[in-house]
């Protein structure tokens, strides 16, 4: 998990390329990741490891924060990332707790887990973020989709201080 703090999504995506290039033990002008919406066809949505093909079991995630790029990748394993600047508007908290559904205390983090859980499911936002059942185990915290027979391991990560991060991994 990398974080870089830059203007523009492009940072995020140099960054990306850049772990995935390390843990493949490749060059990075070799690593191609491609994100396609499966509803639209436009170029966002779940990244994939294209080429080369010593990278393609790299599950990796994205999350831009303002002028943060969050980044994660993990061999053999799908993996999500979420990041929200801790320093959000009251509006923002309003419509984040009106999705998830949920009263929490502390929906910033509620929802970082939940996206998190998204996108490392594969489905997005085309799951209804109300539906995500977190469960704390002996192991910390466990999260299912519905539609889906996969587990997720969810963790908080301290990368900055102005955010907030969670990690999901398939188990």
């Amino acid at each position: 998990m990398r974080e870089v703090r830059a203007p523009g999504r492009a940072a995020g995506h140099d960054l990306l390329r850049a772990v995935v290039a390390e843990l493949a033990g490749v060059d990075r002008a070799s690593v191609s990741i491609v994100q396609r919406c499966p509803d639209c066809g436009g170029p966002h949505g779940r990244p994939v490891v294209m080429e080369p093909s010593a990278a393609r079991g790299i599950g990796v995630s994205l999350a831009h924060a303002g002028e943060h790029h969050v980044v994660a990748a993990m061999t053999g394993a799908r993996v999500g990332v979420d990041a929200e600047p801790r320093e959000t508007s009251p509006v923002r908290l309003e419509a984040l707790r009106a999705l998830l559904r949920h009263d929490t205390p502390d929906p910033l983090l509620h929802w970082t887990r939940v996206e998190a859980v998204l996108k490392a499911d594969g489905r997005g936002l085309r799951v209804e973020p109300a539906d995500v059942l977190l469960e704390p185990t002996a192991d910390g915290l466990t999260a299912s989709v519905p539609g889906s027979s996969r587990r997720f391991a969810v963790h908080e990560i301290a990368l900055d201080d102005a955010l907030v991060v969670s990690v999901a991994i398939a188990r």
